[in-house]
């Protein structure tokens, strides 16, 4: 069975290259279709983006999403 799940999210984590872009959170917002051959749980998937962008602390989007 194959499972399709749609998230849309937003959040705000530490993001930017200039250094005051990097002391104050600013809002993120996530887009993600994801395809498996087996269950996605919206609710655990959701979780381990949000976790991964606040540890990550990225310098740009673009980089987020490599």
């Amino acid at each position: 069975m194959q499972s399709h799940i749609n998230i849309k999210m937003q959040f705000k984590c530490i993001i930017g290259i200039l250094k005051f872009e990097r002391k104050k959170k600013q809002k993120v917002c996530i887009y993600l279709t994801a395809k498996a051959n087996d269950f996605l749980d919206y609710a655990k998937v959701s979780k381990k983006i949000k976790k991964y962008y606040k540890k990550e602390q990225f310098l740009t989007l673009e980089e987020s999403l490599e």
